[in-house]
């Protein structure tokens, strides 16, 4: 595959993941800072990675910018997922904050730690699971497969493409988490 049509793939992905989080971002509701936290990083590195693989067809180089938002695409989205699903626990809300923000802001001081990242995003998939189990969540059973998918098995491949479509996967289950539960039918009523 030719290097423009590879770019021309990569965009493509990218819109897609704009499409999904853009979704989520539009049935938003209350006042939570951490739920679009998510939503808004894919929303974000969809742009901004659209305009990266299009840079020179836009005569434009934010390279740099790209980096930045791939970043907080890995780091901060799903400690912000959970945080929001912990959100009446404050505590366990903000060891999931914490758990993102340092290998986002070492990567952003020029010392990106992978193994401490993959071990932050293992913790939070986990907690996801458990999450899952806890409250009878068969979406985030979903979601917590979409992101190893997006974060240990993409970057495994070569495809541009295949990291915003796992992303955008991972957001569609994601969205259902919250909307979605499935509780076992009440039982007779007492006599």
């Amino acid at each position: 595959m030719a290097k423009e049509d590879d770019n021309v793939t990569a965009s493509v992905a990218h819109i897609v993941l704009c499409c999904v989080a853009g979704r989520g971002i539009s049935r938003m509701q209350g006042k939570s800072f951490t739920h679009p936290g998510m939503h808004a990083n894919f929303f974000i590195h969809g742009v901004m990675g659209f305009l990266h693989y299009q840079s020179g067809i836009l005569d434009n180089d934010i390279k740099e910018v790209y980096l930045m938002s791939l970043r907080a695409a890995r780091y901060i989205a799903l400690p912000c997922l959970m945080a929001d699903l912990y959100r009446t626990n404050h505590g366990v809300a903000t060891l999931h904050l914490v758990s993102g923000a340092v290998p986002f802001a070492l990567a952003l001081a020029g010392k990106d730690n992978v193994p401490l990242g993959n071990l932050m995003i293992a913790c939070n998939i986990i907690s996801l699971c458990h999450y899952s189990i806890q409250h009878n969540r068969e979406w985030g059973w979903y979601t917590a497969a979409a992101g190893i998918i997006a974060y240990f098995v993409s970057p495994q491949t070569n495809q541009k493409m295949f990291f915003p479509l796992a992303l955008a996967l991972m957001e569609y289950c994601a969205y259902r988490v919250f909307h979605v539960h499935y509780d076992p039918p009440p039982g007779p009523p007492p006599r």
